[in-house]
């Protein structure tokens, strides 16, 4: 089946999960759909979404808030401009729009909301503890374990995302990103410290 079949397949379970009817369901893949295939995406597309929630059913017995989880991996990425630095912040507003056509609870949102949030430096600070905060980012960046051949290809995509950035300044961009902090390490190892993106 294809990525994309698989992912719209996920999320009508997801809001089946939530109760939420069939037009909310509807309008909102038409968002996601349109969303994570924007031209200038080559490895945040729905092949990314599809990855992670492969990862999710994986680990499905592990994670006690499985809605909350796959809504975060749906829209932790929904707004991806590689020349902005507010991703994360616009995913949330985009986030808080849909749930307010789907009136989930305070605490849904403020949940997802945090997790999306995490990603900006797929940091656990004081949150150690938080299983599926650790869960969703490890499948966030799970590319970068991958054997070489995928890894590979995860890299090349990025870098056509960030076709803008010259050669010199994206090396030594990445560089930093990838940088392994042992003060700093969560289940997922590397941190994000600069704008060009991880997973």
């Amino acid at each position: 089946m294809e990525v994309a079949r698989c992912v719209e397949e996920d999320w009508i379970s997801l809001m089946q999960n939530l109760d939420l009817p069939d037009s909310v369901c509807r309008d909102w893949w038409s968002v996601i759909s349109r969303r994570y295939g924007e031209e200038w995406r080559f490895y945040h597309t729905l092949s990314h979404i599809y990855a992670m929630m492969q990862l999710y059913h994986q680990w499905r017995e592990r994670i006690s808030e499985l809605n909350t989880v796959a809504l975060a991996i749906y829209f932790h990425d929904i707004v991806y401009d590689p020349q902005a630095n507010d991703n994360e912040a616009q995913s949330i507003i985009l986030f808080e729009k849909f749930a307010q056509d789907s009136n989930l609870s305070h605490e849904v949102v403020s949940r997802v909301s945090h997790m999306i949030n995490c990603t900006i430096s797929h940091s656990i600070e004081n949150s150690g503890d938080d299983l599926d905060l650790c869960l969703f980012l490890d499948f966030d960046l799970a590319v970068l374990g991958q054997d070489p051949t995928q890894y590979k290809a995860y890299a090349q995509n990025i870098r056509k995302e960030y076709i803008h950035v010259d050669e010199e300044s994206y090396r030594t961009g990445r560089t930093k990103v990838i940088q392994w902090n042992p003060d700093e390490v969560n289940t997922s190892g590397p941190q994000k410290s600069v704008d060009f993106k991880q997973g």
